[in-house]
């Protein structure tokens, strides 16, 4: 017989990625159900996606913070701005290179928005999508999975956060759909947006590398 405490220790690892998948689950479902049954015209599909997954997600986090710490648990404070600097050297640099590369070697993006309005590119890709998967991946499931899953790795003589590697995955994961090179390069983006979300403490340097990199891909000529 398992010593009384002893069951709920089992197999942690597998439980924290379990709640990882599941947070994803329940943040996308509801709206990939919806727009599978509604159909709307992509201009309308994509902010309706950003923002019924980015609700879920600001509902979660205020139903899982935790006392004293609140909604600071998972990156909502004002960062040193050494990383914001350093967010926006890392988005420009990778930004510029991912994008190189996929022009170098195109492949079928996953929906066109050739007909979309400068302002909508905008919007959407520099503005939105960057804060709304921010908020989810480095905010609400990289920052459970630390609560569960304190666990780091040696890699190349530095460390790293098993939290990290597993939401730099899912999200290369969900971006195979456009190309190998693309969720390759998702998941450096994410890799280092990761860092700098569990460096410093705050999502805002995360965003930050996230927009740039989104904009060198939007601005390429």
């Amino acid at each position: 017989m398992d010593a009384p405490g002893r069951g709920s220790m089992k197999f942690p690892k597998l439980k924290a990625l379990g709640l990882g998948i599941g947070l994803f689950v329940v943040v996308y479902v509801p709206v990939f159900t919806t727009v599978a049954l509604v159909r709307p015209r992509i201009d309308i599909g994509i902010p309706l996606i950003i923002a019924i997954t980015l609700s879920i997600a600001l509902l979660l986090i205020f139903l899982l913070a935790r006392s004293p710490a609140g909604i600071a648990e998972f990156g909502f404070r004002i960062p040193n701005t050494r990383y914001l600097a350093t967010g926006t050297a890392l988005g420009f640099t990778l930004g510029v290179a991912v994008t190189f590369l996929s022009h170098l070697f195109p492949s079928k993006p996953p929906f066109d928005v050739s007909r979309f309005a400068p302002w909508m590119i905008g919007l959407y890709f520099i503005i939105g999508s960057p804060i709304q998967e921010e908020i989810i991946f480095r905010g609400l499931i990289q920052s459970m999975l630390e609560r569960r899953w304190m666990i780091t790795f040696s890699v190349f003589g530095g460390s790293l956060s098993g939290a990290v590697a597993f939401t730099a995955v899912l999200f290369g994961i969900i971006n195979l759909e456009a190309s190998v090179a693309v969720a390759t390069g998702a998941i450096i983006l994410c890799r280092v947006a990761g860092e700098l979300r569990r460096r410093s403490g705050s999502l805002l340097p995360a965003i930050i590398v996230h927009a740039v990199f989104n904009a060198a891909d939007a601005l390429w000529p």
